[in-house]
């Protein structure tokens, strides 16, 4: 839950929570398939490139946003991913301005590493595999802060990751932990954090398509209070081989403090 990080000054609530929202859900993870929020353990193999990019679009009462992500990751052996993440980030009005704004939003560089995989036999005939990893991010403030488009710091982020699959059905949970300061070089946090719970399902029965739903909650805390944001999303995926994919997706928040509702579609082409 990468955009979902506190900052070191003083933020109002309302704008800490509207930031958080609208981040969290049109900039998901590089690593996972979109739509999905929730990561998964695979990676590219040694010298896979993966190219991403979607278009997001989310309302929260008044406010809408449309982000356009470009991400790009590279095997760097067979359980080690590295990405970055590019997001062009539209909003209508900006929380922090009140006018419209566009332009780039902060670049994410993240590292995945798979280091436990369990495969064993039931009965002879069915399948069952599990895996764990981790992921770390780090970003860098490239996106406007006055205009609503960027943290104004570097910030940091983890998650772990694990993947059960079972015949036809792939079963994704996170735990993902985000915090940020202006002092982040100099190991001085600032402790207005976020952690993030998803759990997705995936059925890949019949190919290409694939329907998956998945659940999301995350748990803010901001300057003065803590508060937790919950969403649900529907979406397919069609994966017609190993190396493409589109998608399309519909989330809808669960209570009072999340987005009414996310649109998503996007791509994947791996080299």
């Amino acid at each position: 839950m990468p955009e979902c990080l506190g900052r070191a000054y003083r933020v109002h609530l309302p704008v800490l929570l509207v930031t958080v929202i609208i981040l969290a859900v049109i900039a998901p993870p590089a690593q996972a398939m979109h739509p999905l929020f929730s990561d998964d353990t695979g990676t590219q193999g040694p010298g896979g490139v993966l190219v991403e990019s979607s278009i997001n679009y989310l309302k929260d009462n008044e406010l809408k946003s449309t982000v356009v992500p470009v991400a790009v990751t590279v095997g760097i052996g067979e359980t080690m991913d590295a990405a970055v993440e590019m997001p062009y980030l539209s909003l209508r009005p900006s929380a922090a301005t009140g006018n419209n704004e566009s332009g780039l939003s902060d670049v994410f560089f993240r590292f995945k590493h798979r280091f436990y995989e369990q495969e064993k036999k039931s009965g002879g005939r069915d399948q069952f595999q599990q895996s764990l990893a981790y992921q770390v991010a780090i970003s860098q403030p490239t996106g406007s802060e006055e205009k609503g488009l960027g943290a104004g710091t570097a910030r940091w982020g983890g998650r772990l990751i694990s993947t059960t699959e079972w015949e036809s059905l792939e079963i994704n949970a996170n735990l993902g932990y985000e915090s940020s300061g202006k002092a982040l070089r100099r190991g001085n946090f600032s402790f207005n954090d976020a952690v993030a719970m998803s759990v997705a399902a995936k059925y890949e029965r019949p190919k290409p398509w694939e329907p998956v739903v998945e659940l999301v909650v995350t748990r803010v805390k901001g300057t003065d209070a803590v508060t937790r944001i919950a969403s649900v999303l529907v979406g397919l995926i069609y994966e017609r081989s190993a190396k493409f994919y589109i998608d399309g997706g519909v989330r809808a928040g669960l209570n009072e403090r999340s987005e009414d509702y996310a649109l998503l579609a996007g791509f994947g082409y791996k080299f």
